[in-house]
C-alpha cells in the first residue's frame, strides 16, 4: 500500500520561496536618475568634494517650473577629473552630449562631463549627472550657502548641499552673457534662463507671461506691484553688498529688466 509523504520533495520548499521573492537590482542604473544622483552625491562628498546646486535643479528650487532631465553640478577646477573618475567607478559611464546638442546649447554641452544616469541610452530618454567646473559658472565659494538638497526630498544619504545666494545666481548669468557674443547658442540659453528666474522667481508669475495688453488679468495678478517689490528686493541686495565691486550695474540692469526699460538681449556682450 503506497502512502503519501509528509514532506514536500527535496528541493522544492527552497525553489518555491525563490519564485516568491522580489527580484533584487544589482546595477545601479535600474534605480531612478533621482536616487542615482543621491548616491553619487553621497560618494563626491565622502571623497571631499562638494558639488554646487546648478541649472535646472537650482532653477526649480528658485520656483521656476523645470522639468529636471539632466543634474547639474559645480565641483572646483582641480577637482574635476577626479569627481569624474568617482561617478565612473559607480558605475556610471560617461555619456559626451550629441553633436546636436552641443550646436543648440554651447559651452553647457562642451565644458561639461556628462554620466548617464538612465539605463535607456536613446536621445529622448536619457538622463545624466553633468559636472562643470566652478570657473565656468563665475561663482566664488564666498557666494555659496548650504541648504537641503532639492534632488531628492528627503535624502538621507546627502544632508546639505552648496547652493549660490540668489543675487549671485543673477550675477553669475549677467556676468557669463558678456563674456559671449550677442548671438551664440550658450548666451542664447543663458538669456532664456535669466528671462525664465525673473518671471518665476523675481515676478512671481507662477503662470507664466502677462500680456500688458490684458489690463484685467494686469490688474487681477497685481503685476505693477510685484514689479515694484522686486525692484526694491534688487535694490536691497545692492544695499547689502550682495554685488562684487564695480558690478552695481548688474543691480541696475535687473532692474531695468523687470520693470520692462530694458530688455536682456541689450546686456553687454563680448561682441
Amino acid at each position: 500500500m503506497l502512502h503519501a509523504s509528509s514532506s514536500s520533495p527535496l528541493g522544492f520548499d527552497q525553489f518555491s520561496t525563490k519564485l516568491c521573492q522580489k527580484p533584487v537590482k544589482n546595477d545601479l542604473l535600474d534605480n531612478s536618475p533621482a536616487w542615482i544622483v543621491d548616491i553619487a552625491l553621497q560618494a563626491l562628498q565622502q571623497a571631499g568634494v562638494e558639488p554646487v546646486e546648478w541649472g535646472s535643479l537650482l532653477y526649480n528650487r528658485m520656483r521656476v517650473p523645470t522639468t529636471v532631465k539632466d543634474y547639474f553640478y559645480l565641483v572646483p577646477d582641480e577637482a574635476l577629473a577626479s569627481a569624474s573618475d568617482i561617478l565612473s567607478g559607480l558605475g556610471l559611464p560617461l555619456w559626451p552630449p550629441s553633436r546636436l546638442l552641443t550646436q543648440s546649447e554651447g559651452d553647457f554641452s562642451a565644458k561639461g562631463v556628462y554620466h548617464r544616469i538612465s539605463r535607456s541610452t536613446l536621445p529622448s530618454s536619457i538622463s545624466s549627472i553633468a559636472l562643470f567646473p566652478l570657473s565656468f559658472s563665475t561663482l566664488l565659494p564666498s557666494e555659496l550657502e548650504s541648504k537641503p538638497p532639492h534632488h531628492i526630498q528627503p535624502s538621507t544619504r546627502c544632508l546639505s548641499i552648496l547652493v549660490p545666494r540668489p543675487p549671485a545666481v543673477y550675477a553669475s548669468l549677467v556676468r557669463m552673457m558678456v563674456k559671449y557674443p550677442r548671438y551664440c547658442s550658450t548666451r542664447t540659453v543663458l538669456a532664456s534662463d535669466l528671462s525664465e528666474l525673473v518671471g518665476y522667481n523675481l515676478l512671481d508669475l507662477q503662470r507664466g507671461y502677462v500680456d500688458p495688453e490684458d489690463e484685467e488679468l494686469w490688474k487681477e495678478l497685481d503685476v505693477d506691484g510685484r514689479i515694484q517689490r522686486a525692484i526694491t528686493l534688487v535694490r536691497q541686495w545692492g544695499w547689502d553688498e550682495e554685488w562684487r565691486e564695480g558690478e552695481g550695474w548688474i543691480g541696475d540692469a535687473l532692474a531695468g529688466i523687470i520693470d520692462g526699460t530694458a530688455d536682456i538681449s541689450h546686456l553687454p556682450s563680448s561682441s
